[in-house]
């Protein structure tokens, strides 16, 4: 988020893409990023295609309250207590989860409209976990050629809404072995690229994962810096 970087955050209408391999934490940075938006005050909808809404509610819990995944249910009025210390501060959450392969942008939208009806909420941060196993509103015989319709109609609805929307994709084979995961080590479209504002990508070696570290590189930004890596603490 500084100044030179994003200049405090994923814009409006933006599009943000994650990347990483498999079981390094991208669902976790989703969250993470959501529970940052909540206590900021921000609405939050949060969509989910792997995991379900209770998982991921779980998370939610456990980052706000600073508790582990597994205590969650063994501190229900620590909890509570932590939730009632935050009212009025915190932004309202809504997780809706759709079995993968099935959702569109057009569920989507359809989701969030009713969601705006009936509970007069409009949200300022999308998050979905993830985009690469959503459907296009256009079948085509090459994954490749969806997965980038299916990008491009997110940063179109980004747009519509004015709000920023997160989600994840997948490296290769190769990217797994890297010490840094570059663009071309997304899996499947580098049109995903092309299409989004910001990327960025998160590494880690065995070593790393047994010293709670790994490498954040800010991999495109439309409008800053990019190239830059960090080493993080990934707890």
């Amino acid at each position: 988020d500084q100044k030179e970087v994003l200049n405090g955050g994923l814009g409006k209408g933006e599009l943000g893409v994650v990347v990483a391999p498999t079981g390094i934490g991208k669902s976790h940075w989703l969250v993470m990023l959501g529970c940052n938006a909540l206590k900021r005050g921000l609405n939050v909808v949060h969509y989910t295609f792997e995991l379900s809404e209770g998982i991921t509610g779980i998370r939610y819990d456990s980052n706000i309250c600073d508790t582990s995944s597994t205590d969650i249910p063994l501190k229900q009025k620590e909890n509570l207590k932590v939730y009632k210390d935050l009212k009025g501060s915190m932004g309202r959450l809504f997780i809706k989860e759709y079995p993968a392969n099935f959702p569109t942008i057009n569920t989507l939208r359809a989701h969030l409209e009713k969601l705006q009806l009936a509970k007069n909420f409009k949200p300022d941060v999308i998050l979905i976990d993830y985009a690469d196993i959503m459907r296009s509103t256009h079948r085509y015989d090459s994954l490749r050629h969806e997965l980038k319709l299916v990008y491009e109609e997110l940063r179109g609805w980004a747009s519509e809404m004015e709000a920023p929307i997160w989600t994840a994709s997948q490296t290769n084979r190769d990217g797994a072995d890297h010490e840094i995961v570059e663009l071309k080590n997304i899996s499947e479209a580098y049109g995903k690229a092309m299409v989004a504002d910001v990327v960025l990508s998160i590494s880690r070696k065995l070593s790393d994962k047994a010293n709670n570290m790994g490498r954040l590189h800010i991999a495109k930004n439309r409008a800053g810096r990019d190239g830059l890596v960090y080493n993080v603490e990934i707890d």
